[in-house]
């Protein structure tokens, strides 16, 4: 019984996850969007950080983490950081976004830089596959 209280205190030691991005020092205010410094922060972290809304209510420093992320994401209590939010998901929407478009220009460029190391045949299928009506069949693998 005396090992058995003695372990339960102790655990599994916790292991170190890597960060994914890093973080701003300190926030700044942003009064475009009339927010304070801790809703910057809890933007940021809700839709840069890879974090759920609570986490990123903590991260930004807010006391009552669950509750705040709930009260700022609700739509009713605080819209001006929900309207924040939903502007940095279009931004990131677009910036990541993968469309034929998209995909078609980077061919483009592997077979331009293919034809310039000249190994042509690094650049045959790129350009096969790279004509308009094509575009629109192609999978997108994310």
């Amino acid at each position: 019984m005396a090992d058995q209280t003695e372990r339960r205190g102790k655990g599994r030691p916790k292991k170190e996850r890597p960060k994914l991005t890093n973080a701003p020092i300190q926030f700044e205010p942003d009064p475009e969007n009339e927010l304070t410094e801790m809703q910057a922060a809890f933007v940021w972290h809700y839709t840069e950080g890879a974090c759920g809304q609570t986490e990123a209510a903590r991260r930004a420093g807010f006391s009552f983490p669950a509750a705040a992320a709930s009260k700022m994401l609700n739509g009713k209590d605080q819209p001006n950081v929900t309207r924040a939010v939903r502007m940095a998901q279009d931004e990131l929407r677009e910036k990541y976004a993968i469309t034929p478009e998209k995909t078609g220009s980077m061919l483009w460029k592997i077979a331009d830089s293919a034809r310039e190391k000249n190994s042509a045949g690094d650049c045959v299928w790129p350009l096969a596959q790279c004509r308009p009506q094509n575009l629109k069949k192609m999978p997108i693998l994310c």
